[in-house]
């Protein structure tokens, strides 16, 4: 069964490849990016199949075979419309031609990304940590922030860019919003429903308050803040792409907007595949650094 799936994958490679040799009636660029596409997610099938051995990883790499290979018959037989939906080697091979654009626009916003975020993380996480300990905070803040917090931070990001004097600063706010309030609201959270015997057993000890906060309730939260770091990456970015589509010089978001102005959608198609693997790696990252970090989960 194992020997049958594998060949499956390889036979879907295979077919992918094989349309390849389908005379194109438009014009295409160089295919060499194309094909290095389909041997690096060959690639990724074979060892993540082999690792771990789930029909997951075969249900993937089906979908995207499939859709690769019925995406390039179409544009090859010109059942697509030219414009709207370019070929497929031609816009893996804007990953060629603008890839000093594209690499200036993922430099400049994961920036703005690490900065918001790493901000957003550590107020969130010090003041929910204060204000979970605190039951007259707690009671004071928590239903404003239950009032605050739901307001989508693209709502008002075209408001931001307008009052803030630079756009850098109008992005990193942003992005501090998306992420801040989830923390924050984890923490207090988190913090307020910590199991008494914890608190009980280090007041016995005769423990500072430092010490019981940053000591005792701290390490207690970190699973749950590592947890929600890849949902809050993925909302602080989409709220970055919005604020760059309205006034950046540079960034994803930009470069998607920049050519969409043109009706240029080989390279916009080109742009939100590149948004698509920067965020499956920052998941990837949080997910390694949530492996190495968290020893224990508290269920």
């Amino acid at each position: 069964m194992k020997k049958l799936i594998l060949n499956r994958g390889n036979l879907l490679f295979l077919a992918a490849l094989a349309v390849l040799a389908v005379p194109a009636q438009r014009k295409l660029d160089s295919v060499a990016p194309y094909i290095i596409v389909l041997l690096l997610i060959e690639a990724a099938f074979l060892v993540s199949y082999a690792r771990k051995h789930k029909k997951s990883t075969l249900d993937i790499v089906t979908a995207a075979f499939l859709f690769l290979g019925v995406w390039d018959l179409a544009s090859r037989l010109n059942l697509t419309h030219p414009v709207l939906v370019p070929p497929p080697e031609n816009v893996f091979y804007v990953f060629v031609s603008q890839r000093v654009l594209m690499a200036q626009g993922v430099v400049s916003s994961l920036k703005l990304l690490l900065i918001g975020v790493g901000l957003a993380l550590i107020f969130g996480v010090l003041l929910g940590l204060l204000v979970g300990w605190i039951p007259r905070l707690r009671g004071a803040i928590l239903p404003i922030a239950n009032v605050i917090s739901p307001i989508p931070p693209l709502v008002y990001t075209p408001y931001v860019v307008a009052v803030m004097p630079t756009f850098r600063a109008a992005s990193i706010f942003v992005i501090f919003c998306a992420v801040f309030w989830p923390t924050f609201q984890n923490m207090v959270s988190r913090v307020g429903s910590i199991d008494q015997k914890i608190i009980q057993s280090a007041r016995v000890m005769n423990v500072s308050t430092p010490t019981m906060l940053f000591g005792v309730i701290l390490p207690y939260c970190k699973p749950s803040i590592l947890s929600g770091l890849s949902g809050s990456i993925r909302a602080a970015l989409l709220c970055l792409t919005g604020a760059e589509l309205l006034g950046a010089s540079s960034g994803l978001g930009y470069f998607v907007k920049k050519f969409s102005d043109y009706a240029d959608y080989t390279k916009v198609i080109a742009g939100i595949v590149l948004m698509g693997v920067v965020v499956t790696i920052l998941s990837a990252f949080v997910s390694l650094l949530q492996r190495k970090l968290i020893k224990w989960r508290d269920v």
